[in-house]
Formats: C-alpha cells, structure tokens, sequence
C-alpha cells in the first residue's frame, strides 16, 4: 500500500460505546508506550484519541466545556486515515480484549469487524 493511500481518510460508523472501547484500549497502549519510550505510538496514540474526542465528543481545546459525550448507543462516524486504523487495529489486537462481553455484541472481535468493513482493508 503506498503511502498516498496510508494517508487517506476513512470514515467508519460505530456506536458511541465501541468508540469509548477504542479510546480505552489506545489510552492503556500509549501509557506502556510512554513508560517503553515508543514516542511514535505515543503521537500515534495521541493523534487517534483527540480525533475521536473532536469527532464525537465535539471536544476542543479551545472551547471551556465542549466535549460532553452522547450515549453510548447512539451511532458515530469517526474519521482517521487508513493508517491511523490500522494503528487501532494493531493496538487493540495486542490488547486481545477491550471490553465488554461476546454477549453484548461489543467484544474486540466484532468492533474489529466493524473497522476492518468501514476502512475497506482486509489487512487493517
């Protein structure tokens, strides 16, 4: 894949709740990272997080008091570049289980599912 492609945006829809799974399990990666000194996963880690806090959060550094988060059940479009997903992906694989039980149907393995549809890379 060249980078052309790496650096493109995709756009994948999700729950507010898988959102937050993501968001926990690339916070723990980039608090290992920082005690590892992997200071890419840590930019890499920053770089995901706020995107999702701006994109369905409304979040900004600039505005006292953005970022209230609406309910986990509602339904976000978060978009991060190809690359960026593949970052969540590996991460997350790592992690193996971000949460959540098989029975709720918010497990690793379906919200993997639901990135790996939405970026279109089987090799996410």
């Amino acid at each position: 894949m060249t980078t052309d492609e790496l650096d493109k945006d995709v756009a994948v829809e999700m729950t507010v709740l898988q959102w937050h799974l993501i968001d926990g399990g690339v916070d723990n990666e980039v608090s290992m990272a920082a005690v590892d000194g992997r200071d890419d996963d840590v930019e890499a880690g920053h770089a995901v997080r706020e995107a999702g806090w701006s994109q369905v959060a409304g979040w900004s550094a600039e505005v006292p008091g953005s970022g209230g988060w609406p309910p986990d059940d509602r339904r976000a479009t978060v978009t991060l570049t190809r690359e960026q997903w593949r970052f969540v992906v590996r991460v997350l694989d790592e992690w193996d289980n971000v949460g959540g039980s098989e029975a709720d149907g918010e497990s690793w393995p379906r919200l993997r599912e639901v990135i790996v549809a939405g970026a279109g890379d089987g090799s996410a």
